[in-house]
């Protein structure tokens, strides 16, 4: 594994475009001549987070003219019908922030491919790493290292730094963050009031609410991901494809049935990332502990305030990739996240400037 980690939290600011174009560099090294590939682990849950990675890698695929042609979830995956639609290309993992032990459905998933498919390419895109066990490292690092083309790319320099520790035989490279290669649509409507999008599972640190609390009005808002009303109704309507297939695990390998539930991964990632965007254009200013809350705020262009997560992800990020992009004030022990907030809430206009 190379000893440089080339790119992260580099001191020449980059823009957007530019991570982009990085990004897609690596992609395309990585990938060579393949012009078709698998991409697994779709995130079937209401996360506008991670529906912006599977986006972001979609968009960032399609920029170098590689094509998706199977991809499924953790619980409809079909070795019959990757073999079927996808006979000699790469299998791609989806990005995020679950590898390791945190959240180990997935780990155990990519671990079972990992295994399953030992003469192909097998490239994990971005993510962060958290093993809180070290045996659970050990046999990561023991099941990928066996696989004699499998590259793992991290997007901040701790993970870097936790893979050459705890995976010191696995091939990493450094790549941002794939939902920076997403490009939502921006709206000219002019938000009111603050929304506070505050985590509510394991991954929460010490949270955003207190830091921002004291600045909190009637208009203001806190919530997190999850689709509600008529969102929630149609989430669960597009699934319908899904849960045949699992009830009936051969429509899961049929081509033909295939077509509607890709048909169905699209409607949801959809609804994802509507009403992320729905959330956020009906507010001025943002604050949150949700790292891809940051990176929606910054590409819609609000100014916002980010505390970090239980194990430093969103910091990993913000020094690799966005500390040049937008406004935004990074919480810290030092900070006055409260007067901050306040100070752009009687100035509007300074809040309009960090738009677009």
């Amino acid at each position: 594994m190379s000893d440089v980690v080339e790119g992260i939290g580099r001191s020449v600011p980059r823009t957007m475009d530019q991570l982009r174009q990085e990004t897609r560099s690596v992609f395309a090294s990585l990938l060579g001549t393949h012009r078709e590939v698998a991409l697994l682990d779709f995130p079937n849950h209401q996360n506008v987070g991670d529906a912006m990675i599977w986006r972001g890698e979609l968009d960032h695929l399609g920029a170098i003219g590689v094509r998706v042609r199977y991809s499924s979830d953790v619980q409809r995956f079909s070795p019959t019908l990757l073999e079927k639609l996808v006979p000699e290309g790469p299998i791609l993992l989806h990005g995020g922030g679950n590898f390791g032990d945190l959240w180990p459905q997935f780990q155990i998933f990519r671990e079972q491919v990992v295994q399953r498919f030992p003469k192909r390419k097998i490239v994990q895109l971005p993510q962060s790493i958290e093993f809180r066990d070290e045996a659970a490292a050990a046999r990561a690092n023991q099941i990928f290292a066996q696989h004699p083309d499998f590259h793992l790319l991290v997007r901040d320099r701790r993970s870097y730094a936790r893979a050459r520790a705890l995976l010191p035989d696995v091939q990493t490279s450094f790549c941002h963050d794939a939902a920076l290669g997403w490009q939502p649509s921006t709206t000219s409507a002019r938000g009111q009031g603050t929304l506070v999008l505050a985590r509510r599972d394991h991954e929460r640190g010490t949270g955003i609410l207190p830091a921002v609390r004291a600045a909190l009005g009637p208009q203001d808002v806190v919530a997190d991901w999850g689709l509600r009303g008529l969102a929630s109704v149609l989430w669960k309507v597009s699934r319908m494809p899904l849960g045949l297939a699992r009830k009936f695990p051969g429509l899961g390998s049929s081509r033909s049935y295939y077509v509607l539930m890709r048909l169905a991964y699209a409607a949801l990632n959809r609804l994802n990332l509507h009403d992320g965007q729905r959330l956020f254009n009906a507010r001025t200013l943002i604050a949150t502990d949700r790292l891809h809350a940051h990176v929606l705020a910054l590409l819609l262009g609000k100014p916002h305030v980010v505390a970090d997560n239980s194990y430093g992800k969103i910091a990993g990020v913000i020094e690799a990739s966005t500390k040049d992009l937008g406004e935004f004030l990074f919480v810290n022990d030092e900070n006055d996240a409260a007067a901050w907030l306040e100070a752009r809430k009687s100035t509007p206009e300074q809040a309009e400037r960090g738009r677009g």
